[in-house]
């Protein structure tokens, strides 16, 4: 269709009216530019209607409209995810001519929580007599101890162990407090992959010395996980290639095809080796090298293979290394913050006029010489690549501009500079970092050679390590020292969707944390939380500025001037010894709600947080009979703050699954936020909604006297 344009329609009429309304000076065209943008809308959606007939091309808002023509009933909306019906109103009838099957309900997991899944049926594999006519020759009474390959699934979701029957009910409580059976013929397994996997294109590694590298530029541990395939069609069962699975030494030695090239690859100088030039090994630690560590060949002819252990994340080579050696591979996280390769488009905006430079850039030769370039006028630099930056940076934004240091969508760049990250502006000068991991080095906020501090910083998808760097092992290098360091007076820091160690600010800084994890980073991951995680800059006790905390997870301790608002987060935090773990100077100003927050804090006004909230409703209970003493509301508050705290898979930075919540922590963290999703810096997620769509489901799809249980495995 031909799209109405104010030239179109002003060609339309007669020549002589165009002559006089030139005279005019024009109002004719005006008055036609207005009626050819109206136009274009009716016509955009007159187009759109014809769209909206198709489950495909609809807008959000007709999805639901087009399930209710073949009984469609919605459920919770999650916002912000890339979660929502339309997969699932657009399968709808093949799930209903399939209803019951291993493999839609395998389906409709992953339609309804967005996480990959697989269904087990229980009753293969509990110990039966077999009937002589249908005699299952890989169904075993007890397993084969000879090849330890198949047990390594043992308890998990690829298990096919035969098991004795388990006749405890499979449908396990929203609390957790009772752990359910699997093992018995009515039972179906939905086994589900909440971390993602974290993707890293022909990223740098670390050099430990002429023959050994590790995966990681960050110097950690990783453990390398699958990069899932979409299965072909509706009615098979997915299969580790098609999940997150973690790959384990066995596995990739069993089949190195199966894995290799599609999960991982090693470039020596750019080529990629070959799948039968390696082999998998236990590279562990022995002494001051790695077992198993190839040599060189010693006779002419005789390949000598590079050795991968994928548990840990290392290579090991036959022969020194001259050239440079990058990798792809994929790593778990619990969601979509901190520095990494996921996608930040939507953030990645540009003004008219703004000036861009991406780098590497011929014209400059190094990242600094980028930003002095677009300093004066403000302006964007751009990383394009996935490289360690080992340059200084300093930030000086002059007076009234914006400047801006971001990593191209789809890249990791890691900035390793000799001294800290220097940041500093004139009088309503803005600094924004977008996408950038920071390792070895603090970020320092300071004021400008005149003294004069700037007006704005805002840190948006970035990690500042805890703890700065990552020993071998994967703790902290330098335990509680601090991540971001705010010297300057009046300054607006914004914190969103990032990872930072420690926080030191001057008391008239106003900081919003929204989506992030704040971590004190003690040497002990258990300890962290006596540490402290965000303080003034004056002493160690001496107040931060003004917090505004929302969906965020803080480990550590906090003294803090106010608290306008904190939602939805956890602060955990303990002491260890006198004084409270979270203190506000001023307890009349702001307010606190829908969080955890420890029962000793000294903080303003709490709605609804924990473990207050559970301590005053078992009071009330406990008053009903009538008065209570003192000695007995001590016990209550004791009683409760000993087992309503958050408990956490992981507590060090390193580890795959950092800062999430255990399914076994306590109901009122894992639902107590305001719209009953988890509490803390994964509230983003919405994985209590996640859980109780898809139960809704399986009422609705699940054969009649069958049990389904979900269980987690990451």
């Amino acid at each position: 269709m031909n799209r109405i344009t104010p030239d179109t329609l002003y060609s339309l009429l007669p020549g002589v009216h165009r002559l006089r309304d030139a005279d005019e000076g024009e109002p004719l065209r005006a008055l036609l530019a207005i009626l050819a943008r109206e136009g274009a809308a009716v016509e955009e959606n007159i187009e759109q209607l014809l769209d909206n007939l198709f489950i495909e091309t609809c807008a959000d808002w007709a999805a639901p409209y087009i399930g209710g023509n073949i009984g469609y009933q919605t459920l919770y909306q999650i916002e912000g995810t890339d979660v929502g019906n339309r997969a699932e109103v657009a399968n709808t009838i093949s799930y209903r001519r399939r209803k019951g099957t291993a493999a839609v309900l395998e389906q409709l997991a992953r339609d309804v929580t967005g996480w990959p899944a697989h269904v087990v049926e229980y009753f293969q594999h509990v110990a039966t007599c077999q009937h002589m006519n249908h005699i299952r020759p890989n169904h075993h009474a007890t397993p084969d101890l000879h090849d330890p390959l198949p047990l390594e699934p043992l308890n998990k979701a690829f298990d096919r162990t035969t098991r004795s029957i388990d006749v405890r009910s499979i449908q396990q409580s929203p609390s957790r407090k009772s752990i359910g059976g699997k093992h018995n013929l009515p039972n179906i397994g939905l086994h589900l992959w909440r971390l993602i996997p974290m993707q890293h294109t022909e990223a740098p590694t670390t050099q430990l010395d002429a023959r050994r590298y590790l995966f990681d530029a960050l110097g950690a541990p990783r453990q390398l996980v699958n990069r899932p395939e979409p299965e072909s069609t509706i009615t098979s069962i997915s299969q580790p290639r098609h999940v997150p699975g973690d790959i384990t030494r066995r596995a990739l030695d069993a089949d190195i095809a199966e894995w290799y090239p599609r999960a991982f690859e090693i470039f020596v100088d750019g080529t990629a080796l070959l799948a039968s030039e390696i082999e998998a090994c236990d590279l562990s630690d022995d002494g001051a090298g790695w077992n198993h560590a190839p040599h060189p060949a010693p006779d002419v002819g005789e390949i000598q293979r590079v050795r991968i252990d994928p548990a840990l994340g290392r290579i090991s080579f036959p022969e020194d290394q001259a050239g440079e050696i990058r990798t792809t591979y994929h790593t778990n996280f619990p969601a979509r913050i901190g520095g990494g390769e996921y996608n930040r488009a939507a953030t990645l905006t540009r003004q008219p006029g703004q000036a861009l430079i991406q780098f590497p850039n011929p014209d400059h030769a190094t990242l600094q010489a980028a930003i002095n370039a677009v300093a004066p006028l403000g302006g964007i630099v751009e990383i394009t690549t996935n490289d360690v930056l080992t340059g200084n940076v300093t930030l000086s934004a002059t007076e009234r501009t914006e400047l801006v240091l971001r990593a191209a969508d789809g890249v990791r760049p890691i900035l390793r500079p000799a001294g800290p990250i220097q940041i500093q502006g004139g009088t309503d000068a803005r600094v924004i970092l977008d996408g950038l991991t920071v390792d070895d080095a603090r970020v320092n906020i300071r004021p400008n050679g005149d003294g004069i501090s700037l007006n704005e910083v805002t840190l948006r998808h970035c990690t500042l390590i805890p703890g700065r760097a990552f020993t071998p092992e994967g703790a902290p290098q330098n335990p509680n020292s601090s991540s971001l360091t705010v010297n300057t007076t009046g300054l607006e820091l914004y914190i969103d969707k990032s990872i930072t160690g420690p926080i030191f600010m001057d008391e008239t800084t106003n900081a919003e944390i929204r989506d992030s994890i704040v971590d004190a980073a003690s040497a002990d991951p258990s300890s962290s939380a006596q540490a402290r995680a965000i303080r003034g800059t004056s002493g160690a006790t001496s107040p931060a500025g003004a917090l505004t905390i929302i969906a965020s997870t803080i480990i550590g301790r906090i003294t803090a001037r106010a608290f306008p608002l904190v939602s939805n987060s956890i602060l955990f935090a303990r002491s260890p010894g006198t004084g409270a773990p979270i203190r506000a100077l001023r307890r009349q100003e702001g307010c606190m709600r829908f969080s955890w927050v420890p029962q000793d804090a000294i903080t303003p006004r709490r709605y609804r947080c924990q473990p207050q909230l559970a301590i005053d409703q078992a009071i009330t209970i406990a008053e009903a009979g009538g008065p209570i003493t003192q000695a007995m509301r001590n016990l209550i508050t004791r009683r409760i703050t000993r087992w309503l705290r958050p408990s956490f898979t992981a507590l060090s930075a390193s580890h795959p699954a950092y800062v999430q919540l255990r399914q076994a922590a306590p109901l009122e963290v894992r639902t107590g936020a305001s719209d009953e999703s988890e509490m803390g810096a994964y509230h983003l997620l919405f994985a209590p909604q996640r859980e109780t769509n898809l139960r809704i489901r399986l009422e609705e799809y699940l054969r009649f006297g069958l049990e389904a249980g979900i269980f987690y495995e990451t």
